[in-house]
């Protein structure tokens, strides 16, 4: 008796790197990861050559891995949460050390800070309220609040590195990013209302 054809021949599970979120785009973003020790490092020798040009990179690929997964199709949940833990770490150790050094004001690093546990605590607020998990869209607003910090690191390290004088620009950066910061917290408090709003609408309250 004939064979029914055969259908043609698909991958295995355990061949399908993709499942286990090990994609082209996050390996870009794992580089941010494994640079942030080495940043740190030549950071605590008053090596600001070396950290600018690795943060350089480092901040190259915040850009690189968002197109790799948007033009491929990369996108995967380990990647939404990668990205974001990827930056934190990132700024977060570049802001503590050169607040640390001396190098930018206590508060900022404060602010920074309190913005992440600020809007991690509203979501919890609100969700706590309602009783409902409120998963809420990055926004733009934190994108650019990301970018603005960045802009002030590189142009602080530029500046101790190549002694360019940027302490003009430097204090633009600083408050530019500090309104960004502020703006984001308040982008996302609204956000969570406008989530509240709609659970209200959907439930039928």
């Amino acid at each position: 008796m004939q064979q029914p054809p055969q259908d043609p021949a698909r991958p295995q599970w355990f061949l399908k790197p993709s499942r286990y979120g090990l994609t082209l785009a996050n390996g870009v973003t794992a580089v941010r990861l494994v640079l942030v020790p080495f940043i740190v490092i030549a950071l605590s020798k008053g090596e600001y050559s070396d950290a600018f040009w690795m943060t350089l990179i480092a901040g190259a690929t915040d850009a690189v891995d968002g197109y790799i997964a948007r033009a491929f199709g990369h996108k995967s949940l380990v990647g939404a949460y990668l990205d974001p833990v990827a930056d934190k770490v990132l700024i977060l150790s570049l802001l503590g050390m050169l607040t640390y050094s001396g190098h930018l004001p206590l508060w900022f690093v404060i602010l920074a800070l309190g913005r992440d546990v600020a809007i991690v605590v509203t979501v919890a607020v609100f969700t706590r309220m309602k009783k409902a998990d409120l998963r809420m869209q990055p926004l733009l607003v934190s994108k650019m609040t990301t970018v603005a910090q960045i802009a002030l690191v590189l142009a602080t390290l530029a500046d101790l590195a190549f002694s360019l004088e940027w302490t003009a620009l430097r204090m633009g950066l600083l408050w530019g990013a500090a309104a960004m910061t502020i703006a984001s917290w308040g982008a996302y408090f609204v956000e969570g209302l406008r989530a509240v709003r709609t659970t209200d609408a959907s439930s039928g309250a």
